[in-house]
């Protein structure tokens, strides 16, 4: 077997493999520091991110001056114009906004008829209860504990998650006036959410067991007060070939709609 560190796929790698192609016009909503719209802008004509974490996005547009960057108020109109993007990317957000059929709306708005909308989120399966996500708003002295304390990730805690990040009204990457929850779905859930003209075009459930090994990762750094931060090389192993499977069993939930009409 060769020595070479395996690669782990994650929500990246499965949008690439269902957004093949050209991407046209094409809109990250929830882009982030601009990571996934660095990846695919050599196949776009245009590209625009959009966010509501105002940090983020001066990451984003230093990393990527060629695109453009929008910071967005919470549960308003995305300010932009209808049917303009040929493609919309939406990773790993649905599970942080108050309101998910408020945003999928806007998003069939936004794209023209014929174009493809990629939505990735964890999925909801027998693991859920594994994703300790949500364990900085279910206990939250025991998440400052372990980060300040144990993992001595002082600075670190500060950036993401201390008061000057409660005063700009975020939380890591949730909004504060949002339902903070770190949630997880099913395809028939997100088909109830969804307007009728996004028709699902392809959809998979990848990764099983993504959540119990992403847990035990947090273990072994708490255990060891940070002195060990990677899984052993036969369990990173494993993962990267568990990270290839698909199977109804899997953490993590990719659909590809097509907007109908």
């Amino acid at each position: 077997m060769s020595d070479k560190e395996p690669h782990i796929r994650m929500w990246p790698d499965w949008a690439d493999e269902f957004l093949q192609g050209e991407l046209g016009t094409f809109l990250d909503f929830g882009c982030g520091p601009g990571v996934f719209v660095q990846r695919v802008r050599p196949r776009c004509r245009r590209a625009v991110g959009v966010d509501m974490d105002g940090e983020r996005l001066a990451e984003a547009r230093a990393a990527v001056p060629e695109a453009s960057f929008i910071q967005l108020v919470p549960n308003t109109p995305v300010p932009l114009e209808d049917e303009s993007f040929d493609t919309i990317s939406f990773q790993e957000v649905i599970e942080h906004v108050p309101d998910e059929r408020f945003v999928l709306l806007e998003l069939t708005r936004l794209l023209k008829p014929g174009g493809r909308l990629l939505l990735t989120t964890p999925h909801r399966g027998l693991l859920t209860f594994l994703d300790p996500g949500n364990v900085k708003f279910v206990a939250p002295p025991v998440h400052r504990f372990i980060h300040r304390f144990l993992l001595r990730n002082k600075d670190y805690y500060e950036e993401r998650f201390g008061a000057d990040r409660r005063r700009d009204g975020m939380i890591a990457d949730f909004a504060l006036q949002e339902r903070p929850w770190h949630r997880h779905y099913r395809l028939g859930q997100i088909r109830t959410y969804a307007p009728r003209a996004l028709a699902v075009e392809q959809w998979a459930v990848y990764f099983p067991f993504m959540r119990a090994f992403w847990s035990a990762r947090l273990v072994l750094k708490v255990l060891s007060r940070g002195r060990y931060t990677e899984l052993p090389a036969a369990l990173r192993r494993k993962q990267a070939e568990l990270s290839r499977r698909r199977g109804c069993a899997g953490d993590q939930l990719v659909v590809l709609f097509r907007k109908v009409s």
